[in-house]
């Protein structure tokens, strides 16, 4: 709107006649007096041949999170539209959390189970869909698109050519993960032979210490049973 900068407007559009009505409740620049983060307080009114007034409200920071020193200004801001921004708005947290390797693994193989687009037939097949339901689309809303679909089949060979990538890098983090597996077993075999030849020699040290001592014992037993028996000869023969 010319005569209200805060005020942009989207009218006069042929798709379903919607209407869109932004409207800037409270902002600070870069650079400002104040000294806050940068920041837009959004709140947005729109209608269309569906529906008379959808709308809502939204902030946008560079930060991954809400800065706390703005909330007094949000607040004052809200009530401009009858929110309560402590009741009506949900804080996000936009911060890129730290995984492991192992996790990046996990997640890059969710990933490719979720998405359709794996091999390059789905994504052939993919792309013509998507060709019919964009032709489809124009023709129900009348809209001209120029050279769009041209660009959207670039964009979709763009995209099989990182699919393509992305599997390899999939099946690189597998086999260095069957690797390292295989590393550490052999390395556990190795340590559980060792133990158990070390055990082996302790059984077979015991073992030929208790023959030494059966033997012993054996043979103290046969001198004093031949000396009994020269006792009793003695005897018979008196």
């Amino acid at each position: 709107d010319p005569n209200q900068p805060g005020h942009l407007i989207n009218h006069d559009n042929e798709y379903l006649h919607y209407e869109d009505d932004w409207y800037i409740l409270d902002y600070a620049p870069d650079n400002n007096p104040e000294g806050v983060p940068p920041f837009a307080f959004v709140y947005y009114r729109g209608a269309n041949d569906a529906w008379v007034g959808y709308g809502g409200a939204v902030i946008y920071t560079r930060d991954s999170r809400l800065p706390t020193e703005l909330l007094p200004r949000l607040r004052e801001a809200a009530k401009k539209v009858n929110f309560d921004f402590d009741r009506d708005f949900k804080l996000t947290d936009n911060t890129c959390k730290t995984i492991n390797e192992g996790e990046t693994l996990l997640l890059r193989e969710q990933f490719a189970g979720k998405v359709a687009l794996q091999t390059e037939e789905q994504l052939q097949a993919a792309a013509v869909r998507v060709r019919g339901n964009a032709a489809n689309s124009v023709k129900a809303q009348v809209m001209y698109l120029g050279d769009e679909l041209t660009q959207a089949e670039k964009a979709f060979e763009e995209l099989e050519k990182k699919t393509l990538s992305f599997e390899e890098e999939i099946v690189k983090d597998v086999v260095g993960l069957e690797k390292e597996i295989v590393k550490d077993v052999v390395g556990l075999e190795k340590e559980i032979v060792k133990d158990v030849v070390g055990a082996e020699k302790e059984v077979v040290k015991d073992v030929v210490g208790l023959e030494k001592e059966i033997i012993k014992d054996v043979s103290e037993v046969e001198k004093k049973v031949i000396s009994a028996e020269k006792k009793l000869v003695g005897k018979t023969t008196n």
